[in-house]
């Protein structure tokens, strides 16, 4: 289950120290580049218009959508304090799930929770940094025409990959280094365990066999919830691929793109789930599969691309579905003990993405409950919190309804995010602003002696 991800990870990242005001109808504020950047409802004016979507090509402008539709495209803004705390909650569900017996569905949940949001907010990152990379075409040559800027067009992705591997390794590489190192030395079988530790490190966890017979889960898994983190990583290297190609369209082909998109990836889920019963899906559990997961983050991304209903962005909206997501989570982990999660569950994980997402929507105009520190604090070191819960928790050999382990994860998540993931980003997104700053001086000076 996983927490990484994306815009202050778009997944359960950490938080940020900016806050923002309630946005207006006035100009975007600035964009927080040196966090995890959240786009957030703008309805801008006619002259706005023009730059802040310049690359959705065939759709109305914002203003015309909220004016004579109900409905408005999504602009750019820095941090949403409700979506930190959500993700607080999310990573509280996953607890849970790893220590009270028969609870394993809170976490399914809390995973459900970080895949829309990632989905969100990575979108958001890609089309900001497409249109930087747009407007920094135009500037040097004044066209997006030539050779030259269409390899340019996909300039971006290494900015992109870069963010995320300063994103998430540092704290991947050290807990992986430390969980290794603590379990060779109890006796875990090192070329199992070593396997696992690189399998958990590459991302590409989800890819092995995970069933009661696989024997990476006899020394136990230490890593095995590293699953989620490397369908993100799986889902951002193909989403990124894809997005300069979806963007560009009209609003009617993004939204056909979109559909069939989600679609196959319910197909595969629901599918996977029945098929599992039978033949475990070549000896892949579904669950783990990136084709099964997929759909959850796309889901996210549609509300980026597409206009959204301006009822979805109201306060209240946020809170009414806030609210909703506590009944269900009873639900989920008291109301419905003879239901079927592998199977027709996949319905109840529709259902629950659209009331993320309304989450989502809801609390670009604030959300009280969301955005206390009982949620956001721990929505802040969720990424680590994530990390360091389930080995520590696997070395003390599961004890059902021992939250000692996850106290202790707690502690050195909060050391991790402070003392080592935020100063390594604040230091590296000082660096690009330095560099940015030193290139657009280089510009002004070619321009001078031209």
């Amino acid at each position: 289950m996983s927490i990484a991800g994306g815009s202050n990870h778009l997944g359960p990242a950490g938080g940020s120290d900016e806050e923002i005001s309630k946005p207006t109808l006035s100009p975007t504020p600035s964009y927080n580049s040196s966090r995890e950047e959240s786009p957030v409802l703008k309805s801008p004016d006619a002259k706005e218009t023009s730059t802040m979507l310049p690359l959705h090509a065939g759709a109305r402008s914002a203003s015309e959508w909220s004016s004579r539709d109900g409905i408005r495209m999504l602009g750019k803004i820095g941090f949403v304090p409700g979506w930190e705390g959500l993700r607080g909650l999310a990573v509280a569900l996953v607890m849970v799930s790893h220590v009270v017996e028969q609870k394993e569905m809170f976490g399914t949940l809390g995973v459900e929770v970080f895949f829309v949001l990632s989905g969100f907010l990575i979108t958001g990152v890609l089309i900001s940094q497409m249109e930087k990379n747009q407007q920094s075409s135009q500037e040097t040559d004044g066209t997006t025409s030539t050779p030259k800027n269409l390899l340019k067009r996909f300039s971006f992705l290494l900015r992109f990959y870069m963010d995320r591997f300063v994103r998430l390794t540092p704290a991947l590489g050290l807990m992986v280094l430390v969980v290794y190192k603590i379990a060779s030395r109890l006796g875990a079988e090192r070329v199992m365990l070593r396997k696992d530790a690189y399998a958990a490190f590459f991302y590409t966890h989800n890819l092995y066999p995970s069933l009661p017979s696989d024997p990476r889960l006899m020394y136990p898994g230490m890593y095995l919830n590293t699953w989620s983190l490397a369908v993100e990583e799986q889902f951002y290297i193909f989403w990124s691929l894809l997005i300069p190609f979806v963007v560009p369209l009209s609003l009617k082909s993004k939204a056909l793109v979109m559909a069939v998109l989600i679609s196959v990836g319910f197909f595969i889920r629901d599918y996977s789930g029945w098929n599992f019963l039978t033949d475990h899906m070549y000896g892949i559990d579904y669950r783990y599969a990136y084709s099964a997961n997929a759909w959850k983050m796309f889901i996210g991304c549609s509300a980026r691309l597409l206009p959204v209903p301006m009822i979805c962005t109201r306060r209240w909206m946020g809170m009414i579905s806030t609210l909703g997501f506590f009944l269900m989570t009873y639900m989920w982990g008291y109301g419905l003990t003879n239901f079927d999660f592998r199977t027709t569950g996949v319905w109840l994980e529709l259902f629950t993405a659209l009331v993320v997402l309304l989450i989502i929507l809801g609390s670009i105009n604030g959300n009280p409950i969301l955005e206390s520190q009982l949620f956001r604090f721990p929505g802040r070191i969720s990424y680590s919190w994530y990390l360091w819960q389930f080995p520590l928790q696997a070395l003390h050999g599961w004890p059902v309804g021992n939250w000692g382990p996850t106290g202790l994860a707690f502690m050195v998540a909060t050391f991790t995010t402070f003392m080592i993931e935020e100063p390594i980003r604040n230091k590296y997104h000082a660096w690009k602003t330095r560099k940015a700053a030193t290139h657009g001086e280089e510009k002004q000076h070619a321009r001078r002696e031209d």
